[in-house]
């Protein structure tokens, strides 16, 4: 339906910005949950103790496409607002599923050891600097997939050359990694004082927020790997 020859698009204005971003982030959140959902249930029928940290990481494993789904299509709306993000989010999780994997996986299968060291480490008589060391190795392995996930949703790289990047970036870009880290302690909150589902329902802000604050690092990668091989 067209308005008079002359007229302003209403999809311009205020309202129809915030209206069409709304829609967009409504979209985007229903097809993470989807996609997520094989593991959200898992998440929800298991109990809250340590022996059942291999099964939570098991079940964290369709979180990592789905999540970068959401971090692609969040990252083209910045570019065009009239893409459809239903299907744009597919083709994204379809896109990225293999590269995406190859990072996540290891990165739960580590978590998973160093939670089980945690989590029976005194019955097991592991002594405090390990379990320490473990805790360390736990927070840096997280801020690791944090950026392993951004650059392995928006750059088309090796698995190793991934790898190297994102933990190249912990110490290159210090404002990201701190940033990473906020959002690391505020999804550990949100989860320890309401519930999984919260911060399921919460992924694409995160992912949004996640996008805004890893920007240097996204020119960067740009900049120095991207516009270098395209010359």
């Amino acid at each position: 339906m067209s308005g008079p020859p002359g007229a302003a698009d209403p999809r311009r204005g205020p309202l129809g910005r915030v209206t069409a971003a709304f829609y967009w982030f409504l979209v985007v959140e229903g097809a993470f949950l989807v996609a997520a959902s094989p593991g959200l249930i898992g998440i929800l029928l298991l109990d809250r103790s340590p022996g059942n940290i291999p099964l939570y990481a098991l079940c964290l494993v369709p979180l990592g496409p789905a999540y970068s789904a959401a971090l692609s299509t969040i990252e083209v709306r910045h570019r065009a607002d009239d893409l459809s993000p239903w299907p744009r989010f597919w083709r994204a999780w379809a896109r990225n599923l293999v590269d995406v994997l190859q990072v996540w996986v290891p990165a739960l299968a580590g978590a998973t050891i160093l939670g089980l060291t945690l989590a029976f480490g005194p019955s097991a008589g592991v002594d405090g600097f390990f379990r320490g060391a473990a805790v360390v190795f736990l927070v840096v392995g997280a801020l690791w997939s944090w950026n392993a996930l951004i650059i392995a949703s928006l750059f088309r790289f090796r698995a190793r050359d991934t790898a190297r990047l994102a933990l190249y970036y912990l110490a290159a870009k210090p404002l990201v990694t701190l940033a990473a880290l906020s959002f690391l302690v505020l999804a550990t909150a949100v989860v320890a004082f309401t519930s999984d589902v919260v911060l399921a329902a919460l992924a694409v802000l995160f992912a949004a927020f996640a996008l805004v604050s890893a920007r240097p690092m996204i020119a960067d990668v740009t900049a120095r790997f991207v516009a270098a091989s395209d010359q």
